[in-house]
């Protein structure tokens, strides 16, 4: 009787070591992920090498870049103008987010706020970007997209989540583009980054 107690114990240890044995590299190497890409610096020279920017949980303030040397350095939107990682490109800009009676507005003012980096999803005179953030109760990594015009300092953000573009936002954002707030609200154009093709196309400062 003690001998099969022994040896069932024996069995359950063992088959907990095994399924931690078969856990624990799938952990080690997402916590390890490095994508290939590059970093710009703020003297416009760019590093080629490997980019991690955040862990299961947590974007990272601190990218880390791993150089070809295997050498690991971490960076902050101040010390960057960008970076690419993977198939994502992001940029260093000034970003600040106010509220009032749940009402959010957005800029990007040199020298206000803080520095932050921003996925790129599409440039041009109207370019379209992506803010990352993290959802408190289950650590998921979620983002909302953010329109900014060149030579402005208020962005305008695009959706309100599952209820699409926001309209009466968009239609004072874009007061220089009438017919595009008309497909906005008729529902033609329902997609942000359909709005930053329709108004680089037609309503862009050369095409007015």
């Amino acid at each position: 009787m003690v001998y099969r107690c022994f040896v069932f114990r024996g069995q359950v240890v063992g088959l907990a070591f095994f399924v931690l044995w078969l856990c624990w590299p799938f952990q080690v190497l997402h916590a390890q992920d490095y994508e290939p890409g590059y970093i710009v610096l703020n003297t416009n020279d760019t590093l080629y090498g490997s980019i991690k920017n955040r862990n299961d949980g947590a974007l990272y303030k601190k990218i880390r870049f791993k150089d070809k040397h295997g050498k690991v350095n971490r960076y902050t939107a101040e010390n960057l103008l960008g970076y690419k990682a993977g198939i994502y490109t992001y940029e260093s800009l000034w970003y600040r987010e106010e509220s009032q009676f749940f009402k959010f507005d957005y800029y990007s003012r040199p020298g206000y706020g803080e520095k932050v980096f921003l996925k790129v999803l599409a440039k041009g005179h109207l370019s379209c970007y992506a803010k990352e953030f993290i959802h408190d109760d289950n650590d998921y990594v979620d983002e909302f997209e953010l329109f900014l015009r060149n030579g402005d300092q208020t962005m305008a953000r695009a959706t309100q989540g599952i209820f699409g573009l926001k309209k009466k936002r968009l239609t004072g954002y874009f007061w220089d583009c009438p017919k595009l707030v008309e497909k906005i609200n008729n529902n033609t154009i329902t997609k942000p980054l359909d709005v930053v093709t329709y108004y680089n196309e037609f309503c862009g400062p050369v095409k007015n």
